[in-house]
Order: C-alpha cells, then sequence, then structure tokens
C-alpha cells in the first residue's frame, strides 16, 4: 500500500454482520493454546487483503507459516486476512484489537496509525525485543526505526516503504536546452527547470506538485513537507514535543507552492486537475505518459503504473524518465530529502504469547523472506542488507529509490497529524487561490492551536 492519498477515519458503526463474525471468531482469537488446554501454540497474523490477486501478503505468510512450522512444533501460524478497502481495514481492526477474544497477536500497521493505536493501548512497545535483535539494530536504517517510534517506545518493524523524488522527462528537458541528468541543488534549481520549460516547450505543463484539499495526504506529504522539511524548520518539534506552528520554513514552502500556481505565471497544472481527487491518476497514468508533463514531484511507486499489467503500461518509461533527488532549500546539509511511509508490523498488548509471536516476526523479517516479499509487492526495502540481493537490486530504479531511505524522514505519528494536515491541505489550496502565505500561515496557526491546544505548539522565528 502507498501512501500517496491517505486519511483515515475510524467509524463507530460496525455491520451485525461483522460483528456476528468476530463472536464466531472469539474461540480462537488471541492465539491461545488448542481447546483441550494442551498442544502447540497458536500465534494469528492479521493483515489486509483487498482486491484481485494475487495477494503478496498471503504468499509470505504462507512461507512464513511453513518455515515456522516445520522448525518449531511447538507454534501454529494461524493466517487471518482481513478482506476489505483501507479504511473498512482499520475499523474493522481496532474493532478485533479491542477484545482479548477477537484481538490477534500479529497485525499489520499502516505506521501513519501507530502512535494513534499505541496511545489506545492496543500495542506492545517492542523495544526489550528488538534491543536483543542483533539484526534489526544493524540493518534497518535509523529512519525506519524511528518511523515506529511514539513517546521514546518502538512498536513496530518496518517490513517496506516507500520514497519521495524528482521525476522529470529527458526528452522534454532536452528540448528545453536543460541537462538530461539533471539534479537540482536548490529550490531556485527547479523553478529555473520549470521556467524554462514554460519558455521553450510550449503545450507541456512545466512542473506538478500536489497542492489542496482534493489531494488530501498527497498534498501534505509529496507536496508540502517534501519543502517544508529541506528548510531549518519542522512541522513537530520533537525535543519539546510541541506542534511547530509558525516559522520562516512554513511560509518559504506556502511560497513556492504559491510560486509554481500563480495564475498569471502558471507553472503547474490548471485547478481543473490540481484541485481533482483524480489528479495523481491524470498526472502518472496520462499527463507523464504522453509527454505533456515536464517535472513531478512523486512517489517511488509511480513506475507500478507504467509497469506492464499496471493501469497505463508504458515500457518506454526507463529510457524516457529521470530520476533526482529532492534538495533542501538552499543546499544545506543534508543536502537532499525524501519523506517516507509504509507498513509494519506490531504485537497486539492483548496477545497471551508476545515471545512467541516476536519469534514469528524474526523469521518473517529475515533477509530472504524479505526481500521475497518486497520483490514481489513493489516494496522499497526497510533493511539494508536486502539492496544487496539480485532480484531485489534488478528491478528498475530500486538501487535509486533506496538510495534516498538513508536521508529520508517521516510524518509525526501522533494522533494530532491527521487534523493537521487537513490544515496543510487547505493553507496551500488558500494561496493557489491568491491568498498570501503569510495570511494563510497564520489561518493555519489558529486552527492548530484549537486541534493540539494552547500548551502543545510552539513558533519560530
Amino acid at each position: 500500500m502507498r501512501t500517496q492519498s491517505r486519511r483515515v477515519y475510524l467509524f463507530p458503526l460496525v455491520s451485525v454482520l461483522f460483528l456476528l463474525g468476530l463472536v464466531l471468531q472469539a474461540c480462537g482469537g488471541s492465539g491461545g493454546t488448542t481447546s483441550n488446554g494442551s498442544g502447540p501454540i497458536t500465534i494469528t497474523v492479521a493483515y489486509q487483503q483487498f482486491g484481485p490477486p494475487p495477494y503478496f501478503e498471503q504468499q509470505w505468510w504462507t512461507k512464513v507459516q511453513q518455515q515456522v512450522q516445520s522448525t518449531n512444533p511447538n507454534i501454529k501460524l494461524k493466517l487471518e486476512p482481513i478482506i476489505a478497502d483501507e479504511g473498512d481495514y482499520y475499523t474493522k481492526l481496532d474493532l478485533m484489537l479491542r477484545s482479548p477474544s477477537t484481538a490477534p497477536d500479529l497485525i499489520r500497521e499502516d505506521s501513519f496509525l501507530i502512535g494513534s493505536d499505541a496511545t489506545a493501548g492496543y500495542l506492545t512497545p517492542l523495544d526489550s525485543y528488538l534491543n536483543s535483535w542483533s539484526d534489526y539494530q544493524q540493518q534497518w536504517y535509523p529512519s525506519m526505526q524511528k518511523i515506529t517510534t511514539f513517546n521514546g517506545h518502538n512498536y513496530g518493524v518496518m517490513d517496506g516503504t516507500d520514497t519521495r523524488l524528482i521525476w522529470y522527462n529527458k526528452n522534454i528537458f532536452q528540448k528545453a536546452g536543460l541537462p538530461t541528468d539533471w539534479q537540482p541543488k536548490t529550490w531556485a534549481d527547479i523553478l529555473t527547470a520549470a521556467n524554462a520549460i514554460k519558455a521553450k516547450v510550449p503545450g507541456v505543463i512545466p512542473m506538478n506538485l500536489y497542492s489542496g484539499i482534493p489531494m488530501d495526504e498527497a498534498s501534505s506529504m509529496q507536496g508540502f513537507e517534501m519543502l517544508l522539511y529541506g528548510t531549518k524548520d519542522s512541522l513537530y518539534n520533537y525535543n519539546t514535543k510541541k506542534w511547530v506552528i509558525s516559522s520562516k520554513g512554513f511560509q518559504d514552502a506556502l511560497n513556492f507552492v504559491k510560486t509554481v500556481y500563480n495564475p498569471s505565471d502558471l507553472l503547474g497544472p490548471t485547478n481543473d486537475i490540481a484541485l481533482s481527487t483524480q489528479a495523481a491518476n491524470t498526472i502518472t497514468q496520462q499527463l507523464i505518459p504522453q509527454g505533456k508533463l515536464g517535472i513531478d514531484i512523486d512517489g517511488s511507486w509511480v513506475p507500478n503504473t507504467w509497469a506492464s499489467g499496471g493501469q497505463a503500461p508504458w515500457p518506454q518509461w526507463q529510457q524516457t524518465m529521470g530520476m533526482a533527488k529532492m534538495p533542501t532549500q538552499f543546499g544545506d546539509a543534508p543536502n537532499y530529502v525524501s519523506l517516507s511511509g509504509g507498513w509494519a508490523y506490531s504485537i497486539s498488548q492483548q496477545s497471551q504469547h508476545k515471545d512467541q509471536a516476536f519469534q514469528v516476526m524474526k523469521v518473517a523479517n529475515s533477509v530472504d523472506n524479505l526481500a521475497s516479499y518486497d520483490v514481489a509487492a513493489a516494496q522499497i526495502a526497510p533493511r539494508k542488507d536486502i539492496a544487496n540481493v539480485a532480484a531485489y537490486k534488478n528491478l528498475p530504479g530500486n538501487e535509486f529509490f533506496t538510495s534516498l531511505v538513508s536521508f529520508s524522514q517521516f510524518r509525526p505519528a501522533f494522533p494530532a497529524y491527521p487534523k493537521i494536515s487537513v490544515q496543510i491541505d487547505s493553507a496551500m489550496q488558500h494561496v493557489m487561490q491568491g491568498q498570501s502565505p503569510g495570511d494563510a500561515m497564520s489561518s493555519y496557526q489558529q486552527s492548530v492551536i484549537g486541534i493540539a491546544g494552547q500548551n502543545n505548539i510552539e513558533t519560530h522565528t
């Protein structure tokens, strides 16, 4: 699953049919022993399953199930795919985690939700387990360890991630007199290239930066945070544990958005494209393959659209499209920025067999097992050593995408973030429609004070 446009709402109403299903599951729930109190311990694993096959999670866990049960007869692995789309998956999993009789032992968690689920008491802190697992300490990128950490405790092991970068069309760059091995060093370099395309390649949209409310998390993550995290400022101060509601970096990021969408000198898509919930599909399935977009700040998952069997097969993409790292605002250290999301496996707080659940987690995340899954599911590997696995390394773009993980950042995994993200989108949309970055930031400040509380905010000058 990608985090390109995702907003989470947990709905209080669940169908009677699903409630009945949970009652029927109760006898098997949270990984107890067999019904007569003897025999192997059952560890249940819950994950999402949706859409047409192949089901990569199912394939992965079936392989792990065979390995675990052949090497450890005291553990029986029970797979519990939750057949639901993304929003319903969160809702159903939330309901299952409330009761010891229905809570799985191992659960697939969107890293986006770890903070709220930990706050709800659903997840087990894994610090003692992870501190003694040398593979984890040595092989998982620091950013991949931080993304599952909330309030000083780690609650999950990332099984795959994504990164964000700049895509550019080499043919359009050549027509614009730009280098086809382009690597901008500052934000100004990006705007210079976009203006060159506008001046020299008519009929082409110079660049895309996701922005505004309709594109939801894609706007805040691919758009705004790729800018903000390249400044001296941040969205959340982890040292003071406060949200930064006003800063020069925030205003500069909004000013970049305003420059791209200035109607008198437009560099981005027109509003009928940009302010549409289908903007990502239009960009990746139509404008890029048709040679109508020069620059796109987007994600590592985009080639899946162009692959054989994808929504818009385009074999020529490897020759046509270039990949560049997103620079920091002025090229200051660490010089580049990326944002990562992705999924992790956690242990339910309700699990009666946490030690055995962690044993299973270690088997699932061995270099061979995780590499097979990441290759099949087109994930960016969170383990450093998977980068050397031939099947992974040979996938187009993977070597570059993986190189971004070392400096990738992530969204603050706190319960307030989804609401704050909406306010980021709103501020972006306001500057697209003519409001000054300063006024848009002022409105954002007031909204976040209402969301987080006066004691949980700070300003940077």
